[in-house]
This record gives structure tokens, C-alpha cells and sequence, in this order.
């Protein structure tokens, strides 16, 4: 984390630059500067996201297996097809 100290001093090394400054490019470019470490200087000082409070279930929930569906009960047969593929024709 970069301290407000060194952003100040930063920052007043860019006001000097934009009082010296012989055109009005270079006073935007500081201006610019200047406003980029205000952005580091506010977004250094917004506070984290706090995590949700997760609370565990009292009772641990129970899985139950359900039985497999058999699949050879419902098979299809074709005269003319070549196998039990979906890619046999």
C-alpha cells in the first residue's frame, strides 16, 4: 500500500511541473498525473469486501443414491441399423 505521505509528495511535484509548464500540453499531462494519484490515494483508502458470514447447517444433510435407470430396456431396433452405436447406420 502506497502511504498518503508519498502520494503528497508526488503530488506536489506535479503542481510545480504544471506551474513551470511552458505549454498547455505539458500542464494537462500534469493535471492528468495529478489526478491519477488522487485515484490511488481514494481507492488505497475504500474498504475490502467483507466475506458473507457462512454459518454450517446444523444437521448434515444425507445423499441418497438413487438406483441407475437401466438403458438395454429401452433400446430401439431397427431393421437396417448396424450396432448399438448412436454412429452405427
Amino acid at each position: 500500500m502506497i502511504s498518503y505521505d508519498a502520494i503528497i509528495k508526488e503530488l506536489q511535484k506535479q503542481i510545480t511541473q504544471a506551474q513551470q509548464a511552458a505549454s498547455t500540453a505539458e500542464k494537462r499531462e500534469a493535471f492528468s498525473a495529478m489526478r491519477a494519484l488522487c485515484d490511488v490515494a481514494l481507492q488505497t483508502n475504500e474498504p475490502s469486501v467483507q466475506p458473507s458470514s457462512f454459518t454450517a447447517p446444523s444437521q448434515p444433510t444425507q445423499v441418497v443414491p438413487t438406483p441407475p435407470v437401466p438403458t438395454q430396456a429401452n433400446k430401439l431396433h431397427e431393421p437396417d441399423a448396424n450396432g448399438d452405436s448412436l454412429f452405427d447406420f
